[in-house]
Formats: C-alpha cells, structure tokens, sequence
C-alpha cells in the first residue's frame, strides 16, 4: 500500500466542529480549538471534512488574530501583498490529504484575490505526522528563501495528493526538478534558522489549539477543513467588507 493510500486510511483525524473558547489571562487571551481524533472511514475523500464548514457566527478575538497573524515581508511562507486588507492564515500538514486536496481546488480560485492585491495567504506547519512532515517543512522554508515556495509547495502537493517520499534526498530531487540553487537548498533546509522558523510555527498551532488540519483563520473568521472554494470566496467577500467599513 502507498503512502498516501495509508495516510488517509489509517492517520488522518475527523475534521471536527470548531468550538470557541476564550479565557481571561494577564496578558493576552487564548484561543482553543476542541476535535475528535477518531478517523474517519477510508477512502472519505474529504466528505467528513464537508460537514463542518465554517464557524460563521463566531470570530477570532482581535488579539489572537493579532498573533496569528504577521504580514512579514520576509515570511517565507507567504504570498500577497503585506498591506492586503485580508489575510488567511493556513495551519497545515505536508502529508494531510485534505490540505492537497485544498490546494488544488481551492487555493486557485483565491489567487486572484492575491493578485489584486486584496488578500493575502501565510502558511502555518504544524506538523502532526511527525518528522516527514517537519522535513517537508523545513524544505518549504528552504524554497521559500529562495523566493521559489509557490512552486515548490505545488510540488508536494502534486494533483492535490500527497507525496510517498518524504526523505530529504526526495526533497532535493524536487527542489532541483523546481529549478532551485542545490547548494543553497541544503544548506537551507538544515540550518538552524530553519529549524526555528519550523518550530515557531509549529508551537503557534500548538498555543492556539489548532491540531487538525487543514485549520484557517481569514482575518477574524475561523474556518475547519477543506471546505469547498466559495466558503473561502464567501468568508474572503465578508471580511473584504469588514475591512474596508
């Protein structure tokens, strides 16, 4: 059996109904997001995923949007403009299939909002299945640095599937195949600015209780699972609107 043919029999957990809590503390709120880990029947094809759709009554308080949230322009992990009005943050897995799944049929029609300029989107690892996923990471990060992270994430997510190959020799096959400085790319992929940038990420989803995936936060709107693309259209349209009051 191939890898992402066991991913998604045996790994992957219910996408489940976000619950919002917020508990007063010194200085800043948190932020939790309460699931299931039993895993849905094989072959579900995200149809669990379906179900839960977006928390639309409820928000993200400011503050935990304000973390969440960085609009670095050296975010390696991020396209759109800085100053876009909108932001959609993505706490993600390499080797979840829902996340593949979103990035080949969501995250086209959103791209267009990218390019006008009204909305921007940062990537958050959190690297639940362990070390394969923190390499893909890391090598994310690494072609990030070289300005090459949306085609090189487009490879690891190849036909919105997941990789069966998660070695670092497979990854910089991929990085060579996206036309990336070999050198630089290993040198990259195991510094130690990389590793921190991997780790900070992964300790955010972790703070805020994010541990399924794909999660979402667009501005202040929580979003569970690879929704269908107009519940991204639809919340992108809503915060626009928020925004520019």
């Amino acid at each position: 059996m191939s890898k992402s043919h066991s991913a998604s029999s045996t790994r992957l957990w219910l996408m489940p109904t976000l619950v919002m809590l917020v508990i007063a503390a010194a200085l800043v709120g948190a932020f939790f997001w309460g699931r299931s880990t039993a895993p849905p029947q094989a072959d579900s094809g995200g149809e669990d995923t379906a179900q839960q759709g977006t928390e639309q009554n409820q928000t993200v308080p400011q503050d935990v949007a304000d973390q969440v949230i960085r609009r670095d322009q050296d975010d390696p992990l991020a396209v759109g403009d800085v100053d876009a009005p909108v932001v959609l943050v993505k706490f993600s897995d390499y080797q979840c299939p829902f996340c593949a799944r979103w990035n080949a049929e969501t995250l086209p029609d959103l791209q267009q909002y990218v390019d006008n300029g009204e909305l921007r989107i940062e990537w958050r690892d959190i690297n639940m299945y362990g070390e394969d996923s923190e390499r893909a990471a890391k090598a994310a990060v690494a072609a990030g640095k070289q300005d090459q992270f949306v085609e090189y994430h487009a490879q690891l997510f190849p036909d919105g599937d997941i990789l069966e190959n998660y070695s670092a020799e497979a990854l910089t096959e991929i990085a060579a195949e996206t036309g990336l400085d070999i050198e630089q790319f290993e040198t990259d992929l195991s510094s130690e600015e990389t590793a921190d940038i991997v780790a900070e990420n992964e300790q955010l989803g972790q703070s805020i209780g994010a541990q399924s995936t794909p999660t979402f936060i667009m501005n202040q709107t929580p979003i569970v699972g690879a929704q269908p693309a107009e519940v991204f259209v639809d919340a992108f349209e809503e915060s626009l609107d928020a925004a520019q009051e």
